[in-house]
């Protein structure tokens, strides 16, 4: 009977610690290296960022009427500009580390993105919960920062400028492929 109830034990000890992880990235205390460097993992954390990314729309009105498609091909290309880096700075092993790295951080932000928007906007407000919402999304540009800088072994600020140029690139593309929609 013990040997049955083990692997579930360790599984959830493995993804709580995966999650805290995750949060001290988040927190700016660890970076992509201390991640396991696992394409199951990657997966993994693109499923989970597009749950994630599912559940902004379906409960959020305002995203309701976003182009997903459009959204999905920004962050694309976002992650293509961060490999692009790492391949750049001769750091191209630690891609699947990083890309695990942003992308199991931006699930996270956007669930608590959603959290606080569905929970503060009837107190609040659209507008002051939108706010706030806005801040928790801009709190993933220090944080991809801190992944990118970490990952090719520069000072933060480089990463940050890293992390706006590509923030600034993905806007951009929005811009021009909405307008023209």
């Amino acid at each position: 009977m013990r040997s049955l109830c083990f692997p579930v034990s360790y599984c959830d000890r493995t993804l709580l610690l995966l999650l805290r992880t995750f949060l001290d990235i988040i927190a700016l205390r660890k970076g992509p290296e201390d991640i396991p460097d696992s394409w199951l993992l990657l997966v993994l954390s693109v499923a989970l960022m597009i749950f994630a990314s599912f559940s902004a729309t379906v409960l959020i009105e305002a995203l309701a009427a976003q182009d997903f498609r459009l959204t999905f091909l920004a962050n694309v290309l976002g992650l293509m500009f961060y490999g692009a880096v790492l391949f750049v700075s001769g750091h191209s092993r630690r891609l699947v580390r990083a890309l695990t790295s942003i992308i199991g951080c931006g699930a996270i932000l956007t669930f608590l993105f959603v959290a606080e928007f569905v929970l503060f906007q009837p107190f609040l407000g659209a507008g002051v919960a939108g706010a706030i919402a806005a801040l928790i999304v801009l709190w993933s540009v220090p944080v991809e920062g801190h992944v990118i800088s970490r990952a090719i072994e520069r000072h933060w600020f480089v990463g940050i400028a890293i992390a706006v140029a590509a923030f600034i690139l993905q806007l951009g593309f929005q811009s021009v492929f909405s307008a023209r929609s």
